[in-house]
């Protein structure tokens, strides 16, 4: 009997003290929060991590469409260049597409373009390809294949710059693609959007365009 006694004693002294724990809510979100907050934070990082791959995606789109003005002009055919040369060559092409350039224009009045490339994509990590179609039912418009040596080192990417014919450049069909190996990893919940070595991901922005009648210089036989 003695031990009953203790036992409803014991009872009756927890008793309120566990009602009162059940009733408690402190710490509550806190608890939830450890719960859901991860795959939460999760969630707004994969959305991040594919948000940016798009936002450079539309800058090199934007790039393209005024790199493919200079040549749709006649601007890139025809400028002479800083280091003398008439018509811009494929460095020179790229360095107006990533610092802007000067040069004069075949009435020998000075032109210039500023910088295209924005801030956040780097001119080291840009391929631009330039190739003549011949009908704008062209074949040509897929992304080149990059191919890399046993160490992951870039050893082709597949490009040229290839518009000049003889004569005149005008009314010639361009395909212009800038090529950008935007540097990533693999995102949170097993997003994995890398389809090129050194955890890369190829973007490609192209463009198709007749060029503008314009004049070649006198010294210049093909533009």
């Amino acid at each position: 009997m003695a031990i009953l006694r203790n036992r409803i004693r014991a009872r009756r002294a927890v008793g309120p003290f566990g009602k009162n724990l059940w009733k408690n809510r402190a710490g509550t979100a806190a608890m939830e929060f450890a719960i859901v907050g991860p795959a939460f934070i999760a969630l707004l990082l994969a959305i991040m991590y594919t948000m940016l791959i798009y936002l450079a995606q539309q800058m090199l789109e934007t790039t393209a469409e005024g790199a493919g003005r200079l040549m749709l002009t006649g601007f890139a055919q025809t400028t002479r260049a800083p280091n003398g040369t008439v018509g811009l060559s494929a460095s020179d092409f790229k360095t107006a597409i990533c610092n802007g350039l000067s040069g004069t224009n075949p009435a020998g009045e000075t032109v210039s373009t500023p910088a295209l490339l924005p801030p956040l994509l780097t001119c080291s990590r840009l391929t631009v390809n330039v190739s003549v179609a011949t009908s704008y039912n062209v074949t040509n418009t897929g992304a080149p294949t990059f191919t890399y040596d046993s160490n992951g080192i870039l050893v082709s990417t597949g490009t040229g710059y290839n518009y000049q014919s003889g004569g005149s450049g005008k009314n010639r069909i361009i395909v212009l693609q800038l090529i950008y190996l935007w540097p990533t990893g693999k995102g949170p919940l097993g997003l994995n959007l890398i389809d090129e070595p050194n955890a890369n991901r190829k973007l490609v922005a192209t463009s198709v365009f007749t060029t503008e009648d314009y004049s070649c210089p006198t010294s210049q036989p093909a533009c």
